[in-house]
């Protein structure tokens, strides 16, 4: 279960200025320096508790607020406790404006599992369990009138199995999975404009991820016929076509993540090892750039090149490993080093990657004999070895979630980190230890900052409220540290 885990990150240290050391290029550093105060000074406020003082707190798989959601301008998110009744707020950024449009009372249902929120214009889509219609589609404009059912797609109380929710050409595009395979739906909101595109017949089933490219979504389908297919869509009938058969076989697809280049990347686990590809949507700009023989996690595109990350033959280390874009061009970076060498159970592994400011920033958890990690850092690369340092050690060590990163929009990270007996607090960087510290020091400790949504220059996020439960917080997405000392690099 999801645990506040942020006090035992306590004697773990901060990573910053001073004391470098090396192993293979990579950067990391062996003193502990005071956290970086940011501007603009205490950015981060709580804009509203969510929760009353007497109400039960929710289930930590379930938090309140959650399904933060940028409608053109106007924050979204929703409340579902334990037997309702659930609600759908919005929010301007202010107390005020921070108020719940639409109730739903529980009708003798234990949660109504809001999930897949997807803005199209002015209007939210989401699914939501009834007690009469199942779990279908629903559309809201903001208002209690304009909240209504789009289609009771799969007729009575059973519910549709629908994913993959897209805004495509000014409509909602998502999938329909039925006894007879897969399909491709399309809905303007109303319910006769909600309607079926493509049947894939009952032999396709759908590999995940997706990626979005090129104006256009990007799927995989495999069946023992077809072997594994990237098909795009543009959420018509005419413009959904198979791109290229990419392998005989049905090989999982790994990871698919969009470059900052608008390119499409993607991995396959075959026999001979973790293919990484790229593809416009296009089936000439569909390329395999590599093989490797390991199994490697894309991490993503930083300059010219694509950035994976791998196991050494000792299960101890994680290597870097780049391609050019342009295709060839493999290379070694750095081997990243591991400060629990000698001890059982020590293998490090990837939880999450993103691109911001130029820069790739990913971290890199170490395993222990529990279901915990060790330590979780976040390191920054440019594709180099001397670009490759470790910016910090106290991510959350939790084996049910993960310390998320962020890309502001504005050069820089957001991302949830340790800063001594205060528990996880929302801390930004620009990827140097000078430009990296904690966002403000009344900010939530003790519960991770979630779900961080930008909507016009402010960020939203879920964190503890310090009174309640969670409440909804927000910072500027302008937000950046400077150094309390002349400390350098």
């Amino acid at each position: 279960m999801r645990l506040r885990f942020g006090w035992l990150l306590a004697g773990l240290a901060f990573v910053g200025c001073g004391g470098a050391q090396e192993l293979d290029g990579a950067v990391t550093e062996d003193r502990q320096v005071q956290a970086q105060a940011c501007t603009p000074a205490l950015a981060a406020t709580k804009v509203k508790d969510i929760l009353p003082p007497d109400a039960p707190l929710p289930s930590p798989f379930r938090p309140i607020p959650t399904g933060l959601t940028n409608v053109q301008g106007t924050l979204f998110f929703s409340a579902d406790p334990y037997q309702g009744p659930a609600a759908l707020w919005r929010s301007n950024g202010t107390p005020a404006s921070t108020v719940p449009f639409v109730e739903f009372p529980s009708d003798g249902l234990t949660f109504r599992e809001f999930a897949s929120f997807t803005a199209v214009g002015s209007r939210l889509y989401f699914t939501m369990n009834d007690p009469v219609v199942g779990r279908e589609l629903w559309v809201t404009d903001g208002t209690a009138a304009g909240t209504r059912l789009v289609k009771d797609i799969t007729p009575g109380i059973e519910s549709s199995s629908l994913s993959n929710f897209n805004s495509l050409g000014g409509a909602l595009s998502f999938f329909r999975t039925t006894a007879n395979g897969m399909e491709l739906w399309r809905s303007n909101g109303t319910t006769a404009g909600t309607f079926r595109v493509v049947s894939f017949g009952p032999e396709e089933s759908m590999a995940y991820p997706t990626v979005r490219t090129h104006g256009a979504l990007l799927f995989f389908l495999q069946d023992a016929v077809h072997g594994t297919r990237l098909w795009r869509t543009d959420g018509t009938a005419v413009g959904t076509r198979v791109v290229k058969r990419l392998d005989a076989g049905q090989p999982p697809v790994t990871s698919a993540r969009l470059s900052y280049t608008g390119l499409g990347l993607f991995t396959l686990d075959d026999t001979s090892g973790t293919e990484v590809w790229r593809t416009d949507g296009t089936p000439a700009g569909t390329v395999r750039l590599d093989t490797f023989g390991n199994p490697v996690t894309l991490l993503g595109s930083v300059g010219p090149y694509v950035v994976v990350a791998g196991r050494t033959a000792d299960n101890e280390h994680l290597k870097l490993s780049r391609l050019l874009l342009t295709g060839d061009g493999k290379a070694t970076v750095t081997t990243l080093p591991n400060p629990f060498e000698g001890q059982p159970s020590i293998e490090p592994y990837i939880q999450d990657s993103q691109e911001a400011g130029g820069k790739l920033y990913f971290s890199e958890a170490i395993s222990s004999p529990g279901p915990a990690a060790r330590q979780v850092g976040l390191w920054v690369t440019n594709g180099t070895a001397g670009g490759t340092r470790q910016l910090s050690v106290r991510l959350t060590t939790s084996d049910v979630r993960s310390s998320p990163l962020f890309d502001t929009g504005a050069g820089t990270l957001l991302f949830s980190s340790g800063d001594g007996d205060m528990g996880l607090l929302p801390q930004v960087t620009n990827g140097t230890p000078a430009g990296t510290g904690r966002v403000t020091t009344t900010s939530p400790g003790a519960n991770t900052p979630e779900e961080f949504t930008r909507v016009g220059n402010t960020i939203f996020f879920r964190g503890y409220s310090g009174v309640h439960g969670d409440a909804l917080w927000s910072v500027p997405a302008n937000v950046m540290c400077t150094p309390l000392s002349a400390s350098a690099e």
